[in-house]
């Protein structure tokens, strides 16, 4: 019969739309009685049904009791609530609220062989950074990176730059950006890497070679410029067949290598463009300007720098190789009450990816001659060795000589691993 029938079907689907009932027997058994019950409640219906068909009397009472019937063989086959579930799920979900943690090693063997000096084995921690990411609401991020760092050696390396430096615990970044906002701008508020250059929003473990190139050392300081403030970055733009992005920062002025012990606002801004020249091709140019002061010296600063960045790739093979070319240079002026020279330096580097593991490289740093100051060339090789996406092991050799002296050589042994959902996160 129709009705036996669609009834029929009701219940079995309602039993099967839940996956509880094979793994809670108890819940099972009842449901089955219920099904039970309920047939027999439809078997009695149907037959009075038929009886006043017959007798050709008015069925709308029964046909409304059917239909109570069917829904109360659906609400029958509905999961019931496991109050145990709801809490342990609620539990589970607490972890929701706690950030992305990560933790990176860095630690560096090295051979100091100085021109003139004697020479020196020893190893240092480089660096152990804690990261903290978090999504805050649907339009606010955060990154809050501390680490505890020491300072590496260089053989030969300009007076006052390079040298070691006693390790402690410290904020490396700590900032607040916004998404999706108005005009599909981006902003940042707090401590972080300004956008200057290739690599200086890079993290030290995450750098093609061991070492920042000499002139960003020397202009921007061991670490790079981190500073405090706002970052605001337009959206891309599209002109011809380049994207284009502009980014301004007002940061505090505290970076040491170009405003010494200064406070005041600094003004940083950089214009970068882009250029996909094929599937496997890309291409990218930056320039940037800088500009602050500290009045307690009278110290007026002025940078200004170009860079690029060539990368090939084939999209078949990007695993197993790669190559990339980059490059900088750096105009710098530090006037003190009016005067002070430019100094001037870049590098050229080029790394070739050989197969999933390993790594070449080069890197060829320049300083100009200042005053008295000589000019410095700095060569530096290295070999990469992915053990895993967690581990690679590093092999470095630096030459630098000063224009008037002899050569220095540095050799660098470096392990770096990683743990956490954010491994050897470049920024």
């Amino acid at each position: 019969m129709r009705i036996s029938a669609a009834l029929l079907v009701t219940l079995c689907a309602g039993a099967a739309a839940t996956p509880a009932v094979a793994q809670q027997p108890e819940r099972a058994d009842s449901l089955e009685q219920e099904i039970r019950r309920l047939k027999a409640r439809l078997d009695s219906l149907e037959a009075l049904l038929r009886q006043l068909i017959r007798q050709g009397q008015d069925t709308s009472g029964v046909s409304d009791e059917l239909a109570a019937l069917r829904a109360a063989a659906q609400a029958a086959g509905e999961p019931a609530q496991d109050t145990t579930a709801q809490q342990e799920s609620k539990t589970r979900g607490l972890s929701i609220l706690n950030p992305e943690i990560s933790v990176t090693g860095d630690v560096v063997g090295y051979y100091l062989a100085p021109d003139g000096a004697d020479s020196r084995v020893s190893a240092v921690p480089r660096e152990f950074e804690f990261s903290f990411q978090a999504a805050i609401d649907p339009y606010t991020r955060t990154k809050v990176f501390v680490g505890y760092e020491e300072g590496l050696r260089i053989a030969g390396f300009p007076t006052g730059e390079g040298e070691e430096e006693e390790g402690g615990f410290k904020l490396e970044e700590g900032y607040l950006y916004w998404v999706g906002l108005p005009g599909n701008l981006g902003l940042k508020a707090g401590k972080f890497r300004q956008e200057i250059g290739n690599y200086n929003r890079w993290h030290t473990h995450a750098l093609y070679e061991t070492d920042r190139s000499m002139p960003s050392i020397v202009f921007l300081g061991d670490d790079g410029l981190i500073q405090t403030g706002i970052s605001l970055v337009s959206p891309a733009l599209a002109l011809g067949p380049s994207t284009n992005t502009a980014t301004f920062e007002l940061t505090a002025g505290t970076n040491e290598a170009l405003f010494g012990d200064g406070a005041e606002p600094s003004y940083l801004g950089r214009l970068q463009s882009f250029w996909d020249l094929g599937p496997s091709t890309y291409l990218q140019l930056g320039g940037n300007g800088l500009w602050g002061q500290s009045s307690g010296d009278s110290l007026e600063t002025t940078l200004w720098s170009l860079d690029f960045a060539f990368s090939w790739a084939p999209p078949a093979r990007a695993l197993y190789q790669s190559l990339h070319f980059k490059g900088e240079w750096y105009w710098v002026k530090r006037e003190i009450t009016g005067a002070g020279p430019w100094q001037k330096g870049g590098y050229l580097q080029a790394n070739y990816k050989a197969g999933r593991r390993w790594v070449f490289g080069t890197r060829a740093d320049y300083l100009a001659a200042v005053g008295t100051d000589p000019a410095y060339l700095q060569v530096v090789p290295s070999i990469t060795w992915w053990q895993s996406e967690w581990v690679y092991l590093r092999a470095q050799y630096n030459y630098l000589k000063p224009e008037n002296g002899g050569g220095n050589h540095t050799l660098f042994l470096q392990v770096v691993w990683a743990i956490g959902p954010h491994r050897h996160e470049n920024y």
